[in-house]
């Protein structure tokens, strides 16, 4: 176990708190610019709170869990051990030689449950106390830690927008397809899932399917005519297509 001052108030600070405590290590204080976010967080978790950097608690470790923006404007205030939670900044973010990185891979948001034992946890440092502890401390929050470099973990949250976020991207203009004539999205439900699913047997390229895989250029067409009035949709289709049949 140990004692952690907790830098943010936010989504990930919020579900990094339910975590540590449920895995027996303690947070002696909440940190946050605004009393709102300080105050609410502190209150679920019953440890006090401070929105001043010169009343920070020190502790074996902070944990700056705040925007990326946001990192370097706080961490000057810490002079204890502290680990940032980026998925793109490097470790040279902060100062000291007791710095390091303790990045969770998934996207949180503090009113909806995750299990912290499925998310993978990236570590690094380059002080061997200091990522030994992080390694200790990773795997009582998760079942999958692995250490990767600031360049390698720049290129994770690369591949994770790709997949997360632009996906995600993607359900939106297919909602907006359904919508607009009136075919309830969740139809597409079971195929999403199905497509998701796939990806944990099999890599991508061996799971991919559609007329572009197949070569179904009358469907493309067919689709292309769809389009023809939403310039947008059409570009995306088009690249998309281009894109899977490049890899054929």
């Amino acid at each position: 176990m140990i004692k952690i001052t907790m830098i943010g108030a936010g989504n990930l600070a919020t579900h990094l708190c339910r975590a540590l405590i449920n895995s027996g290590n303690e947070i002696i204080q909440i940190y946050s610019r605004t009393v709102e976010s300080a105050s609410t967080l502190a209150k679920e978790i019953n440890v006090p709170y401070t929105t001043d950097t010169k009343t920070i608690k020190k502790s074996d470790l902070a944990i700056i869990a705040v925007n990326d923006d946001g990192i370097q404007d706080i961490e000057k205030h810490i002079g204890f051990p502290k680990v940032h939670t980026s998925g793109t900044k490097p470790l040279s973010t902060l100062n000291g030689k007791n710095i390091g990185v303790l990045y969770p891979l998934q996207t949180f948001n503090k009113n909806i449950y995750v299990n912290f034992k499925a998310i993978p946890i990236c570590v690094e440092s380059s002080n061997s106390d200091l990522l030994q502890t992080l390694k200790n401390l990773a795997v009582t929050l998760s079942d999958k830690v692995i250490e990767l470099n600031s360049e390698q973990r720049k290129n994770l949250h690369l591949a994770a927008v790709i997949s997360c976020n632009f996906s995600n991207m993607l359900y939106r203009l297919s909602e907006e397809v359904c919508q607009k004539e009136g075919i309830p999205f969740d139809i597409l439900q079971p195929l999403i899932l199905e497509t998701a699913q796939k990806i944990k047997y099999k890599s991508p390229s061996l799971a991919q399917t559609g007329p572009a895989k197949r070569g179904d250029f009358e469907t493309i067409a067919q689709h292309l005519i769809l389009l023809e009035n939403d310039d947008e949709k059409k570009e995306i289709y088009q690249l998309l297509t281009k894109s899977i049949k490049k890899r054929q």
